[in-house]
């Protein structure tokens, strides 16, 4: 009788443990199933049901440089430009190096009203943001790891170097590898901060007012329109303190914005 049950238990354990199985590979498998027919949409240029079908995987949190890029295409073939940058900055957020999404970013740009001159970003700034878009941050991890056990084969070598020059030439390397691995921790901690929220945001409505105060009847700043992307300095209940690319500083609601 014992047998029988633990044979039972045992098919019953199997059982539960396949249906798992199933649904994780059905899991797994929806999106990328959702996401080829969202595609043949877009491919047959019926851009109106590929939008709904990848917005849908968006609401899934599917994330993709191909979703958002297609997604950016469709609602630019619209002319929903706001949603469009949007789409495209998100796009760009994984893949930074890409000339594909770039080209479209400048192209869509061409059809935005607000036309605002850039402040120069401080050169030190602009020059480590721009160095750690090289990689993502779980690159930048691995390369961290990768250097600090070197670092640590070298400072082996000098504590163990039976030879005076391979002692110095261990000290050197180890202590340089060091400094190269705390760097490449520093610039893949600061690409991961971009991934998990780029503090910049595009407006959505057609036009909007930068106010003074996070307030509906404060003094008007200046009009803004669709697309224009934004800085995000502070938020103080459904507004936003946002920071202008030439430098301008002030308040938009929240809803009116779409994050990167």
């Amino acid at each position: 009788m014992k047998k029988n049950q633990i044979n039972i238990n045992y098919k019953t354990i199997l059982s539960v443990a396949l249906i798992c199985i199933w649904s994780f590979q059905i899991c797994i498998a929806n999106p990328t199933e959702n996401f080829q027919k969202a595609t043949e949409s877009y491919k047959n240029k019926d851009f109106k049901t590929a939008i709904m079908a990848y917005e849908a995987l968006v609401a899934e949190n599917y994330v993709s440089k191909e979703l958002y890029y297609n997604l950016g295409n469709s609602y630019f073939k619209e002319k929903e430009w706001g949603k469009a940058v949007l789409n495209y900055e998100r796009a760009l957020q994984i893949a930074p190096s890409d000339e594909d999404i770039q080209h479209n970013l400048k192209v869509v740009h061409q059809e935005l009203v607000d036309d605002l001159e850039t402040v120069p970003p401080f050169f030190l700034s602009k020059w480590w943001n721009n160095l750690s878009l090289l990689f993502g941050s779980t690159t930048w991890s691995i390369l961290s790891i990768i250097t600090i056990w070197l670092a640590i084969a070298g400072l082996y070598l000098w504590l163990t170097g039976k030879v005076r020059t391979q002692r110095k030439q261990g000290f050197l390397v180890g202590i340089s590898l060091v400094a190269i691995s705390l760097l490449f921790f520093a610039l893949g901690s600061t690409r991961s901060a971009k991934e998990i929220d780029s503090g910049e945001a595009i407006i959505m409505s057609k036009e909007l007012n930068l106010r003074a105060a996070p307030d509906p009847d404060s003094k008007s700043i200046v009009l803004l329109h669709e697309g224009t992307k934004v800085q995000l300095e502070d938020q103080i209940g459904e507004w936003y303190k946002v920071r202008l690319i030439n430098g301008e500083i002030g308040w938009l609601p929240m809803e009116q914005l779409g994050k990167i």
